[in-house]
């Protein structure tokens, strides 16, 4: 699903219709994951933004874990992993105080570990997923990366 972001990229930076300097990308819960993977990878990205996810907290999780290849893998499909590498795109987290597949303190731990530029919103509407509470900042986010 990361390959599948990254080539929607690729398509999108062949079309004469697209400023190739002003794209962004964004995923909901596991493809906000994805969203993240994919846009660490991508050095060209304006920004990445991702509604309602987290990553898995990783190296908290494998501290009494002997086996390396267990390890990489963990450390490979963890979202938290490719933090460093966003910069200088912006990240922007939106996560609903009421999410109860994915609490918010999950998503909060994961924003700590970002680089600047990057900016969190907590939003009081809706559940998990998108919310027209998300409708303004993600707007204003926009602006920001495709300015």
């Amino acid at each position: 699903m990361v390959f599948d972001a990254l080539r929607a990229i690729d398509v999108l930076r062949q079309d004469p219709r697209i400023d190739q300097d002003r794209i962004a990308i964004a995923g909901e819960s596991n493809g906000g994951r994805f969203a993240i993977i994919a846009g660490s990878m991508e050095p060209k990205i304006s920004g990445i933004i991702g509604i309602s996810t987290s990553g898995y907290d990783t190296e908290s999780q494998i501290k009494n874990l002997r086996d390396e290849s267990l390890i990489r893998f963990y450390r490979s499909i963890d979202p938290d992993s490719y933090l460093a590498s966003i910069p200088p795109a912006r990240f922007v987290m939106l996560h609903s105080l009421n999410d109860t597949i994915i609490p918010v303190m999950e998503a909060e731990r994961t924003f700590q570990k970002a680089k600047e530029p990057k900016q969190f919103y907590t939003i009081a509407t809706g559940g998990h997923g998108f919310s027209e509470g998300m409708i303004d900042p993600l707007e204003n986010e926009l602006k920001l990366m495709l300015k």
